[in-house]
């Protein structure tokens, strides 16, 4: 092995000199080209299986998203003009005395009818167990102890408001019913 001394560093000659690599040839995957870019991915089966895991939980949210039940049953049902609110809201889930609150045009009068949880099994509410506000239009009814229906049944109750003007006994002007839960 021979030494040689060149502007004051020592150079050797043999062997043990490593030789010198161009590192682009020598990358994994390019086996050794010169010029050749490494690969995109380094495991391409990982990536696929990730690619297809995410793309499967955003198919299931757009799924439930687009299979979401949003509709309301009271728009299901549309109010004709002349009922103006119901309470409770069709299709609620109420306590077994929850009051009946219907209000209606301020020229019209009413007639409830409660039907639960049979529909054979009705019970027309009498003009005197109900509070009326002749101005408003506002009928409101409270099943308690001392009127014809003390309580709902537990179950469906369905109840019908047969509508005429203020002042008129025998021209009905129209009628609307709606249903809700009864829980006991």
């Amino acid at each position: 092995m021979s030494r040689t001394r060149r502007y004051g560093a020592l150079v050797e000659n043999g062997q043990s000199t490593p030789a010198r690599v161009n590192p682009a040839a020598s990358a994994p995957g390019t086996q050794g080209a010169p010029g050749a870019k490494p690969p995109l991915f380094r495991h391409p089966g990982r990536v696929a299986i990730v690619g297809a895991g995410l793309f499967l939980v955003a198919a299931l949210i757009a799924g439930a998203i687009g299979s979401a039940d949003t509709s309301d049953l009271s728009a299901a049902q549309t109010k004709p003009k002349e009922v103006q609110l119901v309470s409770p809201a069709a299709g609620s889930i109420v306590g077994p005395n929850t009051p009946i609150v219907v209000d209606l045009r301020d020229d019209l009068v009413g007639d409830l009818t409660v039907c639960g949880p049979n529909p054979q099994d009705c019970t027309p509410i009498p003009f005197d167990q109900v509070r009326f506000v002749s101005g408003l239009g506002e009928m409101t009814f409270k099943p308690a102890d001392g009127t014809d229906l003390s309580a709902f049944n537990a179950g469906l109750v369905t109840v019908r408001v047969d509508y005429r003007a203020q002042g008129t006994t025998a021209t009905d002007a129209g009628s609307y019913s709606w249903s809700f839960q009864a829980k006991a």
